[in-house]
C-alpha cells in the first residue's frame, strides 16, 4: 500500500512517564515528551464493557507516523486531542522502515 503523506496531518506526541524522588524522598511522576509528529489517526474499533455495574468504552486507534529515530515501546503512550493512548504494539509498516504503525487504546481518565 502506498502512504498518502497528505494524509499525516494530526499531530502528536509520544510521551513517557518519568518517575523520579522529590528532596522529602516521595515519588513524583512527571512527562517526558520524545517526539512531537504529524501522524494519520484512525479508530479501529470500539466496544463498551460492563464491569461492577459501571459502562467503560474501549477504542482502539491506530496511528501511522514517519519511523522515528529510536524504538517506540508498550511503556510508552501516545497524547492526542487532550487524551492519552497507551500503545499496545507497534510494527514497520511496509517492511521498508520508512512508516510505523502503532495500535493503541484510549485511556479514560
Amino acid at each position: 500500500m502506498l502512504v498518502n503523506i497528505g494524509k499525516l496531518n494530526k499531530k502528536i506526541k509520544i510521551c513517557e512517564e518519568k518517575k523520579e524522588k522529590d528532596s522529602d524522598g516521595f515519588e513524583k511522576t512527571s512527562e517526558l515528551l520524545l517526539l512531537s509528529t504529524w501522524a494519520q489517526v484512525t479508530n479501529t474499533s470500539g466496544t463498551t464493557v460492563i464491569k461492577s455495574n459501571a459502562d467503560f468504552s474501549e477504542v482502539k486507534t491506530r496511528f501511522l507516523i514517519r519511523t522515528p529515530k529510536f524504538e517506540v515501546t508498550h511503556d510508552m503512550y501516545i497524547q492526542f486531542n487532550n487524551h492519552r493512548y497507551d500503545i499496545l504494539y507497534s510494527n514497520d509498516y511496509e517492511e521498508d522502515k520508512r512508516f510505523m504503525e502503532i495500535i493503541t487504546k484510549k485511556v479514560e481518565l
